[in-house]
């Protein structure tokens, strides 16, 4: 497996476990978080779950790769090329939707988590992307 698979696959299970709980919460039991400081407090306690998990994975991969330069080939950078520019149309279709169509009918919280699930909706379609296609059958274009 690739270091660049490899730091995919921790990205997606470094994000989704804290997310999917963050947004479990929302909707299934919105009467546990009333006030603006436990919204806030409940989105800081994923988000630093979601990033203390990244970077200790990251140090664990980089003490394995010690001594290993990351080189980035046409393939890989294909993949990412890729990947990023799906996932950039997953983001933008959510913004447009944050943006443009929820102010005329919704407010505060859900058009802000709505808006988080756009972003953490796009970064996981991103890393998807990239693993899938390391399993995948090198291609010569994308």
């Amino acid at each position: 497996m690739s270091s660049l698979e490899k730091r995919a696959w921790l990205a997606l299970w470094s994000q989704c476990p804290p997310y999917v709980v963050y947004f479990l919460i929302q909707a299934e039991c919105p009467m546990w978080l009333t006030t603006f400081l436990e919204r806030i407090a409940c989105l800081a306690a994923v988000a630093s779950v979601h990033a203390i998990a990244y970077l200790v994975g990251l140090m664990l991969l980089k003490r394995k790769e010690r001594g290993e330069e990351l080189l980035l080939d046409e393939r890989d950078r294909a993949i990412d090329a890729r990947a990023t520019r799906v996932a950039y149309f997953v983001m933008l279709t959510g913004m447009i939707v944050v943006g443009v169509v929820m102010p005329f009918s919704d407010t505060g919280w859900k058009i802000t988590n709505t808006a988080l699930f756009a972003i953490v909706l796009a970064e996981t379609v991103r890393y998807v992307l990239i693993v899938v296609s390391y399993r995948r059958m090198p291609r010569l274009a994308h």
